[in-house]
């Protein structure tokens, strides 16, 4: 496996914001104490909370709360629906909570919600998304993300590399959303400048649990393909791989992003998935932690912060699996080696 990520972030945040890093939302001790005796609380709204993504961001953000003395008051999932999520952000705009931690399943179906939440004057750190109208530094505190294109263009090498020659698909998230748009468009470059992959199909989807059926349309409309990027892991991409396997297609591909226990037996097995450009959920949720805290001190925020890309294949998953997951890879990962 040839393809290397630079440790330099390749892709923008959110309305073209230049990365900072993780050190710039460092606390000091008196910064932290100070903190410890304000009594702040924070709600967190997450998109789904069924992933090891969340689980993990959602075990960051918890540690790091407590060590600065803030109150979670809640942790809340939408399930990948935007009116929901705009029903328990209207909710906890009429509650008594100083920040917010959440990421915006739809930038535009949930800026209205979130709008009201500013208004109250809770301080906001956004993961991964912005919602339209939001303005730096005036309505939100700044957005911690991975280097999205840089997932994209990890799996997209690494599809381009493993069918050497040969025909590919396309399943993107059909919404308007910068994580997923930035993830694609990383894929895409890599795989339309390749000139022995042609890019026969792209379908798009907005539920998650659409995919499976999207996947047999696709190799019922091309049997003959040999490789797939999905837009991200869990469900969508172990939706595709059961597809796949469902089909008998033996020789096709699969590259994504993010990771779960499930996707990572899939790679350590050499099954369908054959890597993924993974995100650091649980160190960038003390990231987040931390720009709440300084934003609830008054100190400026940096407007995006990239935590770095997981360059994730078979022959590394040993090595990066406990960056990851916070712990050794289990039996059922490493009895395949």
């Amino acid at each position: 496996m040839k393809t290397i990520m630079s440790e330099k972030s390749r892709g923008k945040g959110p309305k073209g914001a230049q990365p900072s890093s993780a050190e710039s939302v460092s606390l000091s001790d008196q910064e932290v104490e100070q903190l410890r005796s304000g009594e702040f609380s924070a709600s967190v709204v997450f998109h789904y909370l069924k992933t090891d993504y969340v689980r993990l961001q959602r075990l960051g953000l918890e540690e790091r709360f407590e060590s600065l003395g803030i109150t979670i008051e809640g942790i809340y999932g939408a399930e990948f629906d935007a009116s929901r999520q705009a029903e328990i952000l209207n909710d906890i705009a009429h509650r008594d909570i100083d920040a917010l931690v959440s990421i915006p399943i739809d930038q535009v179906a949930t800026a209205a919600a979130y709008r009201t939440v500013a208004n109250t004057g809770t301080r906001i750190a956004f993961i991964d998304n912005v919602p339209k109208g939001f303005d730096h530094s005036q309505d939100y505190a700044g957005t911690v993300s991975s280097d999205n294109r840089g997932l994209g263009i990890f799996a997209g090498r690494v599809l381009r590399d493993t069918v050497g020659s040969g025909t590919v698909g396309l399943i993107t998230f059909d919404s308007p959303f910068y994580v997923t748009s930035a993830r694609e468009q990383g894929a895409l470059d890599i795989l339309t400048e390749a000139a022995d992959v042609s890019i026969v199909t792209q379908r798009g989807f907005t539920d998650p649990q659409e995919v499976y059926d999207i996947t047999i349309d696709i190799l019922s409309e091309h049997p003959d393909l040999d490789g797939l990027f999905v837009s991200w892991e869990s469900p969508p991409g172990i939706q595709a791989e059961q597809a796949t396997k469902d089909m008998g297609q033996d020789d096709i591909a699969i590259t994504t992003t993010d990771i779960s226990t499930e996707t990572a037996k899939n790679i350590a097995r050499d099954d369908f998935i054959k890597a993924t450009g993974a995100q650091l959920p649980y160190q960038q949720g003390h990231i987040e932690a931390n720009m709440i805290g300084h934003s609830l001190l008054g100190n400026d925020t940096p407007q995006f912060i990239a935590s770095g890309v997981l360059p994730i294949h078979r022959e590394n998953l040993l090595d990066l699996y406990p960056e990851y997951f916070q712990e050794s890879p289990p039996t059922e990962i490493t009895e395949y080696y």
